[in-house]
């Protein structure tokens, strides 16, 4: 919301509406659906198209990426912490967090948090979150000189491979 704090909805509510909308998309003959949500929703089917669900492809892409590497994630919001620490389980190591909110933070601030994973062992630092942009991507990667992945940037790659 405007005032920085988090509006809590039914996940029952919102799955189901979106689905909706998936079978509304799926009827007009579109070839590709993408659920641009870092959200683990992961109960969205499509008959006619394919459907990409970044929650259920990002873990194992990234993990067949990083390896053995050190995974740190920069998490909008501390709300989100124990969902992120179950949706990177698959990593070979566990990976390490830090708190930084593309809307509303600074990029100092995004910048910090990123020293924060340096400092606990990160060598990838994962930007999970669709606030996150090119911009965020960049200024971490030059000012930290490690590898910065941007899960919005993964998943657009992987949907302009299927389109015709």
């Amino acid at each position: 919301l405007n005032d920085n704090h988090l509006a809590h909805v039914s996940r029952r509510k919102v799955e189901r509406d979106l689905q909706g909308v998936v079978e509304v998309l799926d009827n007009q003959g579109y070839d590709v659906i993408i659920l641009m949500s870092t959200a683990n929703i992961s109960s969205m089917t499509a008959r006619n198209t394919i459907f990409l669900e970044p929650s259920r492809i990002l873990p194992p892409l990234v993990s067949s990426i990083v390896e053995d590497h050190q995974v740190g994630v920069i998490v909008p919001v501390e709300e989100l912490l124990t969902v992120q620490a179950q949706k990177w389980q698959i990593l070979q190591k566990p990976p390490v967090f830090s708190l930084g909110n593309p809307i509303h933070d600074s990029e100092q601030k995004i910048i910090d948090a990123g020293k924060e994973l340096l400092a606990k062992g990160a060598d990838v630092i994962m930007l999970d979150c669709l606030g996150f942009n090119q911009r965020h991507r960049d200024l971490l990667q030059k000012q930290l000189d490690v590898p910065v992945l941007l899960s919005n940037v993964l998943i657009a790659r992987l949907a302009a491979e299927l389109l015709v």
